[in-house]
């Protein structure tokens, strides 16, 4: 992934999100690894995000999300599985 910009965020509208897919109404930046638990604020370490992705998954890894997604029986579990690496 790359660095995230404003213009790209803009850019970035109607686009899928990068965990769940759906078309954002407004793209928010991710860090896919929270700064929080050692992520970097380098581009690769960025994704553009649903807001509602972004704020559940908040400052979890993605893994960890996915496991809250997948006990709470949410759809969109089996979408961000696809994604993780």
């Amino acid at each position: 992934m790359r660095d995230v910009r404003r213009a790209e965020l803009v850019a970035a509208i109607g686009k899928p999100c990068a965990y769940c897919g759906q078309p954002m109404a407004a793209p928010t930046r991710d860090h896919v690894r929270p700064r929080s638990k050692g992520g970097t604020l380098a581009g690769q370490n960025k994704a553009l995000a649903c807001q509602r992705c972004n704020e559940d998954k908040g400052s979890r890894s993605i893994r960890s999300w996915l496991y809250r997604l997948e006990k709470a029986g949410d759809p969109r579990a089996a979408i961000v599985a696809t994604r993780i690496e």
